[in-house]
């Protein structure tokens, strides 16, 4: 059996799964701005799951979190990159062991996802009789992160930070086609024109409004698509131009079984028709063909991820 918890925002979820089955499951709401009461959830939570399911306390568990760790100048590794800002700079996976008397394997949500929709979601369709050799698992919401799962097992990486494509430049073939006043987007992370800046929600809704002034949202602009607008149907061009030369550099490093794709965004089907026809001109093979697919877990490939970091 393994025992998993999704950290959220807004709700921490812990999940018992016995093979693929989930034998137990409960959502609970994250204490607002409370680092000690988030510990005290997650303790409460997964005693519980460990209580009910009759799993050994000293077991392992897994934790899906909204940041990464890395190495403080102490040498305490401490989380960083968490959008609930409490969580930074604080020894999370330490302090739950110390509270927990277990291991504690802790990734970042995107890590997660795609974990879990390479064991249990997209890529076991795509792969019912085996594991496939790798996966990449891509997050276009809010924000466009990404994980990377070899055999397997994720790719952590030197700074914990492997398949974080939303934070390299998009592609100057992608860049060149745009106008000056549509680039040197500000990323929160510092750099000017992040992929995240033009391929997650709010990026498309920001290349409406710098080419033709008007505020929508994403949901609007593909609304407008939808009913034939000219200009939207101009933004939308652009933007799955642009989501298929960045993902056509992450086949060329990584040659990946294939690419799953996840949050808000990737519920637009008129991305799958589109992406792999457009990202074939830039990966180096005469014959691309990786398949680019829709998750399956929706908001539960958290949770089950955070459970598979026990394997």
């Amino acid at each position: 059996m393994k025992l998993g918890i999704d950290l959220g925002g807004t709700k921490i979820e812990g999940i018992v799964l016995d093979g693929g089955e989930v034998i137990w499951r409960k959502r609970i709401a994250t204490p607002k701005e409370d680092y000690r009461a988030s510990l005290q959830a997650i303790s409460s939570l997964v005693q519980e799951g460990k209580r009910v399911t009759g799993i050994s306390e000293s077991l392992s568990i897994g934790i899906g979190t909204p940041g990464a760790l890395t190495k403080a100048e102490s040498g305490v590794m401490v989380m960083k990159n968490c959008n609930s800002v409490v969580l930074n700079g604080k020894p999370l996976k330490q302090d739950l062991e110390a509270i927990l008397g277990c291991c504690v394997h802790l990734a970042n949500d995107a890590n997660c996802f795609a974990l879990a929709e390479t064991m249990e979601g997209a890529g076991k369709l795509l792969f019912p009789e085996q594991s496939p050799e790798s996966m990449f698992g891509v997050i276009l919401g809010t924000g466009v992160g990404g994980g990377v799962v070899v055999q397997g097992k994720l790719l952590n990486g030197l700074h914990s930070i492997a398949g974080e494509w939303g934070h390299n430049c998009l592609p100057f073939r992608a860049l060149e086609k745009l106008p000056e006043g549509e680039q040197g987007r500000a990323c929160y992370c510092g750099r000017q024109d992040c992929i995240e800046t033009y391929l997650s929600g709010p990026g498309l809704a920001l290349s409406y409004h710098l080419r033709y002034g008007e505020k929508l949202s994403s949901q609007e602009v593909v609304e407008r698509m939808r009913a034939e607008d000219n200009r939207a149907k101009d933004i939308w061009q652009s933007y799955t131009e642009q989501l298929a030369v960045s993902l056509a550099q992450v086949v060329n490093i990584l040659d990946p079984q294939a690419i799953i794709l996840g949050g808000g965004m990737s519920n637009i089907e008129e991305l799958y028709p589109l992406v792999g026809k457009l990202m074939a001109p830039h990966v180096f093979t005469p014959q691309a063909e990786t398949p680019v697919v829709q998750a399956q877990l929706g908001d539960s490939a958290g949770v089950y991820g955070a459970a598979w970091l026990n394997s």
